[in-house]
């Protein structure tokens, strides 16, 4: 057992530095050493001399932001450019930011590795664990930095992977202990974990200020290509692209474990600490296709959107905060659900609170709005996030109106041939595709909102084709959450599902659902659904976690529908299921005009 286990470890460190590209051949000349000021020259000097092509030369670059900066490199401004990085390497020898686009468009880059060093999370071995008194000590693995992180994930050493049935744990905190032992108090982890477990540590670390940078991130751009681009580390997200026209492209890209640290024998446990890809807010979706991301921190891919709320109405002018920090444009199309009539934006302009002149008794929601997570909006409107806006088609809203901008959601996305081995989501809050997907141990993929009560959302039209789903709801579980089922398409919050109506067409069709810890598919709050083709097979082997069994949702099911109008079910296959189902097909309250039926398998 021991031979094998060092033989399996020496394996995945070979594989990591592959996968990272330090290797090229065996015995090859070691790379060239260059500083982080040589790569930002070799690129400038490119871009001043008008060259639509850059070639950066082989190597290692190694340095931090310039000083007084935060980014080790930034394009500002920059369009029409090729940036080629095969066979270089950059890393980061602080946490700030690796590459940062601000309004470019037409850039791509293609071939680049990125890494920390200092990595920023650090990872060992749990060796005590106290859960009368609500603690836990991990013993930080050779090579790696002592220091007090407190976001924990706890990992089955056999796997190396996050352990099935992890619970939420946001109570913890972290002290250094001598001996190189990092102790975490929660009461919640030291229920869970077991001596022997593995755990990552990630976060804030005590007594350093606190930093969010994400590896590579694309603000207000347009169709800038990442090809070929590997992150092997983030103390946060691995690539972000938020606002903009967007359309950007992430093709064959990698968020994966770099190699060990010197002086470490065991292998990366986290590629980021948080999200591997995620973008936002922007007017066209991403192309994500053949890419591979694994042991992110959270959730592996993202699109992500959010509601706005009228402040203030006017006549045909509304003034209008987001809950998130989305940047509308004149002509963007406005809505309060699918079907409701949409408003155009013809003319805006920034605002600030004290000239926006809101009513008072609005402000006092804002800045004490107790348990209305409708109305914690302080930090926008703070921050002066304010838009004046002048609208088109029909009557303006009054104030306390949430609605969402149609050309800020992501629409269009189209998620493809990507390979995900990761405990996080597939998190969706846009219009698009996602097809011919691996998607290894998540916890689902999941279309849900994530907006208060009484926001407003709509997702017109979704198709989720030709995946395989493996080993579905890992970790995380929890009654509240309605993200049920290998696929779930679902909103429900404060306790309640959400009426049909909040997403249009969803198509589900020709997926394999293999295994998992509860229902393979669920389907709340939408119009006219489609399940067609799907392999279902090996579910309800193991006792199914308690995911939506607060809002009424049977996890024990096959398929489970609630709140939804116009169904078809058709060709579907359920192979080998266990012994804790309940039906094959549970509809729950308000199903209506279901056609079909789920052939039930052996």
């Amino acid at each position: 057992m021991k031979y094998r286990r060092i033989i399996s470890a020496t394996a995945i460190i070979v594989a990591s530095f592959l996968a990272c590209g330090f290797f090229t051949k065996a015995f090859a000349k070691a790379p060239a050493a260059y500083t982080m000021d040589d790569l930002r020259r070799v690129i400038a000097t490119g871009l001043s001399s008008g060259q639509r092509t850059i070639i950066v030369p082989h190597g290692i670059y190694r340095g931090a932001a310039p000083a007084g900066g935060n980014v080790c490199l930034t394009l500002n401004n920059v369009s029409n450019v090729n940036i080629i990085g095969v066979g270089v390497t950059m890393i980061c020898t602080d946490l700030g930011r690796a590459i940062e686009f601000e309004r470019c468009s037409d850039v791509s880059l293609t071939g680049m590795t990125v890494d920390y060093d200092p990595l920023p999370f650090t990872q060992g071995q749990i060796i005590d664990v106290s859960p009368a008194e609500s603690w836990l000590d991990v013993k930080i693995d050779a090579g790696y930095a002592v220091r007090a992180q407190a976001r924990i994930d706890v990992v089955d050493p056999a796997t190396r992977f996050r352990r099935r049935d992890m619970p939420f744990m946001w109570d913890t905190t972290a002290e250094v202990r001598p001996g190189g032992i990092v102790r975490i108090h929660s009461k919640t982890t030291a229920g869970f974990a077991r001596v022997g477990d593995l755990a990552s540590l990630g976060g804030d670390i005590v007594g350093q200020p606190y930093k969010i940078v994400h590896t590579i991130a694309i603000d207000d751009c347009a169709r800038i290509t990442l090809n070929d681009v590997t992150v092997c580390s983030s103390n946060c997200m691995g690539i972000v692209a938020a606002g903009g026209n967007g359309g950007h492209q992430f093709l064959n890209c990698r968020v994966v474990p770099g190699p060990p640290p010197a002086g470490a024998t065991e292998p990366r446990i986290l590629s980021t600490d948080a999200d591997g890809i995620l973008t936002s807010s922007m007017k066209y979706g991403a192309l994500t296709k053949g890419c591979e991301i694994r042991d992110c921190g959270d959730d592996s891919w993202s699109v992500q959107s959010s509601d706005c709320v009228v402040l203030k109405s006017d006549g045909n002018t509304v003034y209008f905060t987001s809950r998130d920090d989305m940047a509308a444009e004149p002509g963007d199309r406005l809505q309060t659900s699918l079907g409701a009539p949409i408003l155009t934006i013809k003319s805006m302009a920034d605002v600030s609170r004290s000239t926006a002149g809101i009513d008072p008794s609005i402000i006092s929601k804002i800045d004490d709005p107790g348990r209305s997570d409708f109305w914690k909006l302080r930090a926008s409107v703070s921050d002066g996030n304010i838009v004046k806006a002048d609208l088109a088609g029909g009557a303006a809203w009054s104030a306390g109106t949430s609605f969402y901008d149609i050309d800020r959601q992501g629409n269009g996305f189209d998620f493809r041939n990507n390979n995900v081995h990761s405990s996080g989501r597939i998190l969706i809050k846009a219009s698009g595709t996602v097809e011919d997907n691996v998607i290894d141990s998540p916890y689902c993929i999941s279309v849900q909102p994530e907006v208060p009560p009484g926001a407003a959302a709509g997702i017109a039209h979704l198709v989720i084709r030709g995946n395989k789903v493996i080993n579905a709801h890992s970790a995380d579980q929890a009654s509240w959450m309605p993200q049920m089922g290998a696929i779930a398409v679902s909103d429900g919050r404060a306790e309640h599902l959400q009426p049909a109506g909040v997403f249009g067409l969803v198509e589900i069709l020709n997926n394999t659902i293999i295994g998992g810890n509860g229902a393979a598919i669920g389907v709340t709050s939408a119009d006219n659904v489609i399940i067609r083709g799907n392999v279902i097979r090996d579910v309800q082997q193991i006792k199914p976690g308690p995911t939506g069994t607060g809002l009424g949702m049977d996890n024990n099911a096959i398929v489970y529908l609630a709140n939804c109008n116009d169904v078809t079910l058709a060709g579907n296959h359920i192979i080998n299921t266990g012994p804790f189902i309940s039906k094959a097909l549970v509809c729950g309250p308000n199903v209506n005009s279901v056609t079909g039926a789920l052939d039930s398998g052996h």
